[in-house]
């Protein structure tokens, strides 16, 4: 019930301090458009006012002599770093600059932001400005009703004044004083209508005489008009016949036991009764700020409570449903999904201009499906942009940098990319490696179940982003030409169609080849890689480690698309038999169930909180032990807090935090719903996850009876490994190789990473070489590769008992005193070996004093445009690199000695000046690597070393230097060669194959892999597929979803997936009514964000609901096989009457002109519900019209309902224009009086405009 969001009172006093500075202001580098280059300005804060201004460096008042001004009321988002147009523009001017001292300032009140980029004088003053805003546009949004009407008077007070003072100056006069007739103007400007006469009377005779109106006398007579005298009356009932306003014994003031029973009254608020009088009396002393109000019983004045009731606090919208509330574990087909429509576009779709901020801003408006248009770009990567148009292009991979900065910031739900392709195939691979290098593991790429028979749930898809496009035909690669591996291989078509393979008998070390068979099928949803893993031949092989170069047993597979090799070998394959066979099971499953028991003993907790600074697990001091962090940490101040798992309700989990000089604990509780777990502390706010929960109370306030407080600063995570012989905090990397370099295999110290904060680096003993391997920290986790630990100690232990690195384990804990003995040693023998290998080599690092020359591996094609570049493939490795500019390298490849490559083309795969060497170096890791097998070259040799009788050598065109592996017999060399050979020839066959059915369907499959459920295809009446979906225009589904086939389309959207897009006729970005579509289930109704209409009103108040998270599920009586969205006796629908008393309302202006305001309420939803229910009378006062009119109307379907009411102004030619809007799902409304809080056409809160109405709802009893 609270007005607002308490400060941050542990960081008052630092945060005060920052204010102040920012109030004194800064000198900061300003970078304008293409008309002026970056200049020095003055920037500066006004607190009082809330704005941010700047001005000319010499200027002697910049207060009054500025040059711009931006509310922070308007901020939308600040941005550290380089993030905006103004620093693209002069992007070689801005080289200079360090990121850390750049920020960018969103701001406005349409779609397309104006920015605000400047580049502080330090990284400090930059951090200021960032935390400053940030924290000062927070708690200006969430000020009380007084305090904003106190901002804008001064505001508006303080603009007089300047104004007086530049014309004072010009006319060579000393008065800048604000006057009566001043006045006068400001009330017609904010429409205020009177006499002189009547005008005068306001004013005292001591003000008349002296005609200057100080700040208090000018917002005393704006209180004083604002609130008319019979208002009190009104609220009694409609007349002014009584004269007793019953919630005021003394008819002038408000106390805390009036106010309890007013809201439970009138307002029909079911929680106040829970509320006790300390309460009530609290939100009352936050709500009016006044210091000598601050006692046990404040009271608001008449004048104050109607300021409550027309304020944001007591908004019509039930705040409830800022959270989460509806069940997001059904289907994806389930839900209404918050789209897009050529996200890209900033204005019309025809000339209008493309940008990434246009993605940014619908991201963080909830939007969860964007859409991409693809062209064919320069470097091989696409524009994106209007086709055949003369919209602006913008490049693709800033496109999907910029949606994965924002695609979670407002909703962790899925975000759907519809990529509308345009692109040649060789464009497309690259936008394939582009996707996947960008999005990591936040790109979906896989089924989350192999066996599903419906689309997963956005819960199970959280942080995910999933593609929509077209996807290659499914067909089996295993039923292919009749060629096939013989002789313990595969034989014919019909032994490839049953995907056999087979090795025969091997002796010496490597044991039997494997015989093994794959069952896996080809049904519908199965991704296309499983074809990849239909083995052809599998066995143990010699191959020649890297390092040491010694020949050790390797696990080998083959398949029709690469050889796949792994040090780790199972116990069955070691023994020479395998467990599968008898199950049929892909070999892929042997090759992991090593690292799968790993994963049994490592962090593999998946939920979103597991990783989170916050969240502390099992302590094993329980509360006592929480108890000493919050007492150790408690500088930290009020809100100081951590979750850990309960010690007394085994499942739950407990929230600690400081308050008021003692700790505080709460029990999290869980509730479980439909098979999932819900969180919640206080009933009426559960949340789908743990992290959820937190986060909100991060933000917004947490309440009981005793107390109210906002989470802080987590409790920082125990660092026990500080306390550990192995742990050494200063020692370097040179200082680790020198002194390990003499000890016994296995001995390690772990010492911090000198390139990165939040890493360490494990340096151990290897056969006389130094091997070091990093550590990254995640959250409260550590991690290497993809194991995840809880501490660094758990990390060290888990690999004291299994190998980190081939079979080496982290048997011997180098201590410090160790250490320095082992490094007073090496200083008195001498330093030989130069921080590299010598032969005997104590460590595999390169030294700092070699010429930088690295390796590269190219990400994609490249064709050389002139005689001094170089050609080279995908998977090329190019050698000799110089690194020497930051556009264009220079290496060799191919025979072209010393020609410049496009650095963007291509990564390193070993640089010389890495902090630590990866222990992923191919195949000695322990995990799986592969080779391609299309085009490759195979023979076979005899060799001359111990132990290998034949070497078989293979060579691919991406490859440097061929491929080598080691046999001790005969037979089995000759076996594999010829399988090798034989599965090369059919990787050719198929790769001739696809690149046929690619350019049949015009889709890459490299792009067609990763399209796993939203698959795009014409429309079908029948065999539907839940992971296809198809897209209509508005015309064409405005035919068929209503005209032709209704019932076929009710039924379509129970299970499948449709998307609505406008005509193309629409050049103006005008949208279509999104609610027919809506109703008849269709998920994704895409419209033009840029364009603020009705419809797009319709969808920001639809997906406002359920937390903004994008995903509104639908009613569960459009499940029904009787349900017609046309028809009012459908099954399952609540009609209601709706009682609307329209009251009053304040400050609704018209930019600057005389307003002759009206309000006109509607309902739009079902066919039969929708429609304008009222009109009131025009009044000729904009400022605080009263009207007192009421209405009543029964909606039919409540749940398909939104309540919108505009305002319109009538002009002298009885032409009406638009004013203001405000749009609620009837669902999501609460009762009595209430504030409409009033929007302009881009759905932005207006400031201060509001409407007053008492709205009853009823349910009506069916007879």
């Amino acid at each position: 019930m609270s007005c607002f969001s308490a400060m941050n009172a542990p960081l008052l006093g630092e945060m005060e301090q920052t204010i102040g500075m920012l109030e004194r202001g800064t000198i900061v580098t300003k970078l304008y458009g293409k008309q002026r280059r970056p200049d020095r300005r003055h920037l500066m804060l006004i607190r009082e006012t809330r704005q941010l201004l700047w001005s000319t460096v010499a200027a002697h008042t910049p207060r009054t002599d500025f040059e711009g001004t931006i509310q922070l009321r308007e901020i939308r988002e600040i941005r550290v770093g380089k993030h905006s147009k103004e620093f693209r523009l002069f992007a070689d001017d801005c080289q200079r600059y360090e990121n850390s001292k750049c920020f960018v300032i969103l701001y406005g009140n349409h779609f397309k932001l104006k920015s605000f980029s400047v580049v502080a004088l330090s990284e400090i003053e930059a951090d200021n400005w960032v935390r400053g805003l940030r924290y000062m546009v927070k708690d200006t949004v969430n000020a009380s009703y007084p305090l904003q009407i106190d901002r804008w008077l001064r505001r508006e007070y303080y603009q007089i004044e300047n104004v007086n003072s530049h014309s004072a100056k010009s006319s060579e006069q000393s008065q800048t004083q604000v006057t009566i007739k001043d006045f006068k103007m400001f009330l017609a400007s904010v429409s205020c209508k009177m006499t002189t006469s009547k005008f005068m009377e306001c004013f005292t005779d001591d003000v008349r005489r002296k005609h200057d109106l100080k700040f208090d006398d000018f917002s005393r007579l704006y209180q004083k008009l604002l609130l008319p005298q019979s208002f009190a009356n009104i609220l009694c009932g409609g007349t002014a016949i009584s004269s007793t306003f019953p919630y005021s014994e003394d008819q002038q003031t408000v106390r805390p036991a009036e106010l309890k029973r007013f809201l439970e009254t009138e307002q029909r608020d079911l929680n106040v009764g829970e509320l006790n009088a300390g309460s009530i009396a609290g939100f009352i002393r936050e709500f009016v700020q006044d210091v000598e109000r601050d006692v046990q019983e404040p009271y608001l004045t008449l004048s104050e409570f109607v300021d409550y009731l027309f304020s944001k606090q007591n908004d019509l919208w039930n705040s409830k449903y800022d959270a989460i509330f509806m069940d997001m574990n059904l289907p994806l087909s389930s839900y209404w999904i918050a789209s897009s429509h050529n996200t890209y576009l900033t204005g019309d779709q025809f000339s209008s201009e493309s940008s990434c901020e246009a993605y940014a801003r619908a991201l963080r408006m909830g939007c969860r499906c964007i859409e991409l248009d693809c062209w064919n770009g320069p470097d091989n990567l696409p524009y994106i942009f209007h086709g055949h148009t003369m919209t602006s292009k913008i490049k693709f991979m800033d496109v999907v940098k910029t949606i994965k900065d924002h695609a979670f910031t407002t909703s962790e739900y899925p975000v759907i990319l519809s990529i509308e392709q345009n692109c040649s195939l060789e464009q497309q691979r690259n936008m394939a490696q582009a996707l996947i290098e960008v999005f990591g593991d936040m790109l979906l790429t896989q089924p989350c179940d192999r066996n599903e028979q419906h689309l997963p749930s956005p819960y199970q898809l959280r942080r995910k982003i999933i593609l929509k496009h077209k996807k290659l035909p499914q067909y089996d690669e295993t039923t292919f030409s009749g060629v096939g591996i013989t002789n313990g291989g595969i034989t014919g078509a019909a032994a490839a169609a049953a995907g056999g393979g087979g090795g025969g008998g091997g002796g010496g070390g490597a044991g039997s080849s494997l015989t093994h068979r794959s069952s896996l099928g080809g049904g519908v949803g199965e991704n296309e890689g499983d074809n990849m893993r239909k083995v052809f031949k599998e066995g143990l092989l010699y191959f020649k480690d890297p390092v040491d170069k010694s020949w050790n047993l390797y696990q080998f597979v083959l398949t029709q698309q690469e050889l796949i090799y792994s040090s780790e070998i199972s116990e069955s394959h070691r023994n020479g038999t395998s467990e599968d066979d008898d199950f049929g099971l892909s070999s892929s499953c042997s090759l992991n169930n090593t690292m799968q028991q790993k994963q049994k003993d490592t962090s593999a907790n998946d939920e979103l909180h597991f990783g989170e600074n916050w969240f502390h697990g099992k302590l094993e001091g329980g509360r006592k032990e929480a108890d000493d962090l919050l007492q150790k940490y408690k500088h930290l101040g009020d809100g100081t807090f951590l979750v850990r798992e309960s010690a007394t309700f085994v499942g739950d989990y407990s929230l600690s935090f400081w308050r008021r000089n003692r700790p505080n604990h709460c029990r999290i509780k869980l509730k479980h719903e439909s098979g999932s777990i819900r969180y919640y502390l206080v009933e009426n706010f559960i949340f789908d996850s743990l992290y959820s929960l937190i986060v909100y109370y991060r933000k917004n306030m947490l309440r009981s009876s005793e107390f109210s407080i906002i989470l802080k600063e987590p409790v920082p995570q125990p660092k026990k490994h500080e306390d550990q012989d192995w742990f050494h905090p200063n020692t370097t990397k040179e200082q680790a190789e020198q002194g390990l370099f003499k000890l016994e295999i296995g001995s390690f110290l772990v010492r911090p990473s000198v390139q990165s904060i939040n890493a360490f680096v494990i340096s151990f003993t290897i056969n006389r070489k130094i091997k070091h391997c990093r550590i990254i920290q995640e959250g409260r986790l550590y991690a290497i590769d993809t194991m995840q630990f809880e501490s660094l100690v758990s990390l060290i232990h888990y690999y004291t008992r299994n190998p980190l690195y081939r079979n080496v384990k982290l048997c011997h804990p180098v201590s410090q005193d160790l250490l320095r003995q082992a490094l007073a040693e090496h200083a008195q023998q001498g330093d030989h070996s130069g921080g590299q290998s010598d032969g005997n080599g104590a460590s595999n690092y390169m030294g700092s004093n070699l010429e930088e020359h690295v390796t590269c591996k190219a990400l994609y094609s490249y064709k050389a445009n002139k005689p001094d570049e170089l050609s080279f493939p995908k998977h090329a490795i190019i050698t000799n690199v110089q690194r020497n500019n930051t556009m264009w390298w220079i290496g060799d490849y191919g025979g072209m000695i010393k020609k410049h490559l496009p650095a963007n083309y291509v990564k390193v795969i070993d640089a010389a000046t890495e902090d630590y060497n990866s222990v992923n170096e191919e195949g000695t890791d322990g995990r799986t690597d592969s080779i391609e097998i299309y085009g490759a070259v195979a023979s076979l040799f005899e060799s001359n070393e111990p132990g290998i009788i034949f070497k078989l050598q293979i060579q691919t065109p991406t490859m440097q230097n061929p491929f080598v592996i080691g046999f001790d017999n005969q037979e089995t060399a000759y076996e594999w060669i010829k399988a090798i050979q034989e599965a090369a020839l059919i990787a050719s066959q198929l790769a001739t194959e696809r690149r046929k059915k690619e350019r049949t369907a015009r889709v890459a499959k490299e792009m067609s892999d990763l399209i796993i459920y939203f698959r795009s295809v014409p429309f079908r009446e029948h065999s539907w597929i839940f992971q296809e979906m198809s897209s209509f225009p508005e015309t064409k589904a405005e035919k068929q979803f209503f005209q032709q086939n209704t019932p076929l389309f009710l039924s379509y959207h129970r299970n499948q997936i449709s998307r609505v897009y406008p005509k193309g006729q629409r050049l103006d970005s005008s949208n279509f009514n999104p609610m027919p579509f809506w109703n008849i289930g269709s998920q994704m109704i895409a419209l033009n964000y840029q364009t603020g209409d009705k419809a797009m009103q319709l969808n920001q108040a639809k997906f406002r609901n359920n937390g903004q998270c994008g995903y509104i599920l639908k009613p569960s009586f459009m499940k029904l096989e009787t349900f017609n969205p046309n028809n009012p006796l459908s099954d399952g629908l609540n009609e209601v009457r709706v009682i609307i008393r329209l009251i009053a309302a304040r400050h609704l202006f018209r930019g600057g002109k005389s307003n002759n305001p009206q309000i006109v309420v509607e309902i739009i939803g079902a066919s039969f519900d929708t429609g304008i229910k009222y009109r009131t009378k025009v009044n000729e006062n904009g400022f605080n019209p009263v009207w007192n009119e009421a209405c009543e109307f029964t909606v039919r379907n409540p749940q398909f309902a939104i309540l919108r009411f505009e305002v319109q102004d009538e002009d002298m030619f009885a032409e009406t224009h638009f004013i203001a809007q405000a749009c609620y799902p009837l669902t999501s409304v609460r009762q009595g009086y209430r504030s409409v809080i009033l929007r302009n056409k881009f759905s932005e809160e207006l400031e201060l405009s509001s409407l007053l109405v008492n709205i009853k709802i009823t349910n009506i009893t069916s007879t």
